[in-house]
C-alpha cells in the first residue's frame, strides 16, 4: 500500500471502527448497569416496606399484614416476587406458585444482589437482607423478572447500533472528503510534474502548502539545473564547431598555398584531415540547427515535430530531391525528450537524405513496443558492414565510410532509453534500412 491516502483512510476508518464498537459495548453495558441498579434501588425499597408488613404471633410465628403488600406479589408469575425465612420456616410469595428463591448462606450487613433463574423461564434478579425486628431474626428476598428489561435494552443496542452505523458512515464520507482535499495539492503537483515531463511548463507553481514549498522549489532549481547544464553542453559543441571553422579555413588556404611545395603523400594526408574535420564540424552544425531551441522535457510530437524535422534537413540537400513517404499514426508523443528524439531522428535521417537516389520511407507504429522504421533506395551497404554497424564497442563515425558518422551517437540514445538499433538491407527499397524500437514507457 504506496498510497498516502490510502494509508491514511485505511488507518483513520480502522481507528473510527474500533471507537465506534468501544462506544457501542460501552454504551449498552451502562445502560444495563444503570437499570439493574435502578431496579437493585426499588426492591431495596419494597424490602423495607415488606419489612413493616412482618410481625410475630406469641408462638414467635411470622404474620404478614396483605394489606401492606403490593398485589402484584399475589399474582402468579407475575415477575415480582419475595421470600421471608425465619429459623427453619420460609413464607413465600403466592406469586411463586410452588416454587422457592435461592436464598444465599451468608448476607453481609448490607443487601446483597444475586441473579438467579425463575418461573417460566424468567431471568431474575434477587436483593437479599439480613434484619432483627422484635428480637427475632429475618431474611427477606425480593425479585424481580430482568426479561423485560433486557428486551428492552436489546432494542436500545439495536437501534443504537444503527444510529453508530450512521454516524460511522457519516464520518468516514467526512474523512473521504476531508483527505481528498488535504491531498489536493499533491494531486495538483503530480499533474504539473507530468506536464513538466511533458514540456508543456518549464516549473511547478510555489504556491502551495508550506510543508511542499521546499520539495516544489528544490524541483525547480534541480529541473533548471539541469537544462542549463544541458543547453550549456549543446551550446559549447556547436560553439566548438564554429570556432574550428576559421583555423580550419587557415588550413585550407594553408595547404592551396604550399601544395607545389610539399609532396604528394603529405598533401594528400592534409588534406584528408582537413576534410575529416570539415565534415565533423558540418554534421555537429547540423545536429544544433535540427535540434534547435526546445523546451527542458518537450516530448516529441509526431504531427508537429516530424514534418519540421524533414523540412530542415530537406533544406540541407537542395541539390537533391527526395520524396518522402511518411506511414505514422495522428497525434502521437513519443516519451522521449525532444532534443533527443530530433538528435536520434536527425541523425538517422540525415544518413538517408546523404545516400538516398530519390525515396525514402518513414515508418512509426506502436504496439508494446514503439518501432520508427527509415529506409531509402540508396546503394545500401554490405553484410560485413551491417555486421560492424551493429556492434557497440565500435567508433561508428570512424569505421565505415559513408553509413556510420552519427549512427554511434544515435546508437548511444537508443541505448540510454534501452530500446534496440538495427541496420539492414531495405527488401522494398534496396538501400540502408534502420529500426529503432523502444518501450513505450521510455
Amino acid at each position: 500500500m504506496n498510497s498516502i491516502q490510502s494509508r491514511l483512510a485505511s488507518g483513520l476508518l480502522i481507528s473510527l471502527i474500533v471507537i465506534s464498537f468501544i462506544l457501542w459495548i460501552s454504551v449498552s453495558n451502562n445502560i444495563q448497569k444503570l437499570a439493574e441498579n435502578y431496579i437493585a434501588s426499588r426492591l431495596e425499597h419494597d424490602i423495607e416496606t415488606l419489612l413493616t408488613a412482618v410481625s410475630f404471633n406469641k408462638q414467635n410465628q411470622i404474620i404478614i399484614n396483605d394489606e401492606r403488600v403490593n398485589t402484584i406479589y399475589n399474582r402468579p408469575f407475575s415477575g415480582h416476587y419475595y421470600s421471608i425465612q425465619h429459623k427453619q420456616s420460609v413464607i413465600r410469595s403466592r406469586a411463586l406458585w410452588d416454587q422457592t428463591l435461592v436464598i444465599p448462606d451468608a448476607i453481609p450487613a448490607n443487601y446483597i444482589q444475586t441473579y438467579q433463574p425463575g418461573p417460566e423461564h424468567q431471568s431474575l434478579i434477587v436483593i437479599s437482607g439480613q434484619f432483627t425486628k422484635l428480637g427475632q431474626t429475618i431474611i427477606i428476598s425480593i425479585a424481580e423478572d430482568l426479561t423485560p428489561v433486557k428486551n428492552d435494552i436489546e432494542q436500545f443496542k439495536h437501534y443504537f447500533a444503527i444510529l453508530t452505523l450512521f454516524i460511522l458512515f457519516a464520518l468516514i464520507l467526512a474523512q473521504i472528503i476531508i483527505l481528498r482535499s488535504g491531498l489536493r495539492p499533491l494531486r495538483k503537483i503530480r499533474n504539473e510534474l507530468q506536464a513538466l515531463e511533458k514540456g508543456q511548463i518549464s516549473e511547478l507553481t510555489t504556491e502551495v502548502p508550506y510543508e511542499l514549498k521546499s520539495v516544489v522549489n528544490e524541483v525547480n532549481q534541480l529541473s533548471l539545473a539541469l537544462y542549463k547544464r544541458l543547453r550549456r553542453s549543446r551550446d559549447a559543441l556547436s560553439d566548438l564547431s564554429h570556432a574550428i571553422k576559421k583555423p580550419l579555413t587557415l588550413l585550407q588556404q594553408f595547404s592551396d598555398k604550399h601544395k607545389n611545395s610539399l609532396d604528394n603523400d603529405s598533401l594528400k594526408t592534409l588534406n584528408n584531415q582537413i576534410d575529416s574535420i570539415q565534415q565533423l564540424t558540418d554534421r555537429i552544425l547540423k545536429r544544433a540547427r535540427v535540434a534547435g531551441r526546445s523546451r527542458l522535457n518537450k516530448v516529441f510530437n509526431i504531427s508537429d515535430d516530424l514534418p519540421v524535422l524533414i523540412k530542415t534537413i530537406d533544406t540541407m540537400y537542395p541539390d537533391k530531391p527526395v520524396k518522402t513517404i511518411l506511414n505514422v499514426p495522428d497525434h502521437l508523443e513519443i516519451q522521449i525528450d525532444s532534443e533527443d528524439m530530433l538528435e536520434l531522428l536527425g541523425n538517422l535521417l540525415d544518413n538517408a537524405w546523404k545516400w538516398a537516389r530519390s525515396e525514402i520511407h518513414i515508418i512509426i507504429k506502436e504496439t508494446d513496443m514503439l518501432s520508427i522504421i527509415i529506409e531509402d533506395d540508396g546503394t545500401g551497404s554490405k553484410v560485413e558492414s551491417l555486421n560492424e554497424l551493429a556492434n557497440r564497442g565500435l567508433r561508428l563515425d570512424e569505421s565505415v565510410s559513408g553509413y556510420g558518422f552519427g549512427l554511434a551517437i544515435a546508437a548511444d540514445i537508443v541505448k540510454d532509453y534501452d530500446g534496440s538499433l538495427i541496420f539492414s538491407q531495405s527488401e522494398k527499397l534496396g538501400g540502408f534500412r534502420a529500426e529503432i524500437n523502444l518501450p513505450v514507457t521510455a
